[in-house]
């Protein structure tokens, strides 16, 4: 599982994804700014890391286990893309320090997101052990916001930073 993670994060066909879906996005929305553009992207990408935490996180509810990890490789890859769709869409050619700071993003708001998922999923269990549908209906609703707010998150963090007005994108931006 972990290869592929790899290899789809660090694959340069997908920075060319990523350019062609802004184009896409930009063709079908003409006269949207920037920001509003950004604001789709980021919508998009929480509404897909929603969709795969509630998937996810409703059964594990229901059986009382999650296995490590189920989508933190979607939710990783998800906001790596995320990432670079909004450099690209705010000018910023990915760079490898671009590329490095999504991969962070993704994979700490993905294992911060997990861990919480798998607390939740014992919190669950030991509450409501008799009643397993009430554990899967709140284990979805829970790992679904866990994914969205993870994902919008990130995104408005990598939105402020493209556009220049977040204190330590300047740090960075300094550093360079």
């Amino acid at each position: 599982m972990y290869t592929a993670l790899a290899r789809a994060v660090l694959d340069e066909a997908d920075r060319e994804r990523v350019a062609q879906e802004v184009r896409r996005l930009r063709q079908r929305h003409p006269r949207a700014s920037r920001d509003e553009l950004a604001g789709r992207l980021i919508r998009k990408a929480a509404l897909r890391c929603a969709a795969a935490g509630g998937l996810l996180t409703g059964p594990a509810a229901f059986f009382g286990a999650m296995p490590f990890g189920a989508d933190l490789a979607y939710q990783a890859v998800a906001l790596n893309r995320l990432v670079l769709s909004l450099a690209s869409l705010y000018g910023h050619p990915p760079s490898g320090r671009d590329h490095a700071a999504g991969i962070g993003a993704g994979a700490g708001a993905g294992v911060a997101s997990e861990l919480l998922r798998q607390g939740m999923v014992r919190l669950l269990r030991r509450a409501f052990p008799r009643r397993p549908g009430l554990r899967t209906v709140a284990g979805a609703l829970v790992g679904g916001a866990l994914g969205f707010g993870a994902a919008m998150a990130i995104g408005r963090f990598a939105r402020d930073v493209f556009r220049g007005r977040s204190r330590l994108g300047l740090a960075l931006r300094r550093m360079r």
